[in-house]
């Protein structure tokens, strides 16, 4: 079973979140994705939300599947790529954990203005999400399991 896990391939569609702040009082943290070289800090669930969504119009990987409007400029801010680039390995990824847990969101796609995919927790369960909301609630109650 151990060979099996070492072959584990990481999907550059998802982020490895390392929570250090206990998440019933401090939600902060930090995650991590094949697509960018450092880890991307968060402050709470919005943040990672918001910032994951940034890095993800940047590659262009998931695609949104609606463009985004702005007062600010004109150009289109998502590039859209068949293949992003890739800066960390399966190995770099899996080895990050976070002070109090650690868990992994694939993001399968972006409709509806809105991640759908799955949660996969410390425990290895998958859980469907379909939206950033349904996704709250899985990670809410993945940290009362592990109370």
């Amino acid at each position: 079973m151990e060979e099996k896990n070492k072959e584990r391939i990481y999907p550059v569609n998802s982020l490895r979140v390392c929570v250090d702040g206990d998440a019933a009082e401090e939600f902060r943290g930090k995650f991590y994705s094949k697509m960018n070289p450092e880890p991307i800090s968060f402050r709470d669930f919005g943040e990672l939300i918001v910032l994951a969504d940034k890095l993800f119009d940047k590659r262009g990987y998931p695609q949104t599947f609606q463009e985004k409007r702005s007062f600010r400029s004109t150009a289109s801010g998502a590039g859209h790529y068949a293949a992003p680039e890739i800066f960390l390995g399966d190995e770099e990824i899996l080895a990050q954990q976070g002070a109090c847990w650690t868990f992994d969101i694939l993001v399968q796609s972006r409709r509806r203005a809105g991640w759908q995919g799955v949660l996969l927790g410390a425990d290895g369960i998958m859980r469907e999400y379909q939206s950033e909301m349904e996704l709250l609630k899985e990670i809410v109650a993945e940290t009362e399991r592990h109370k």
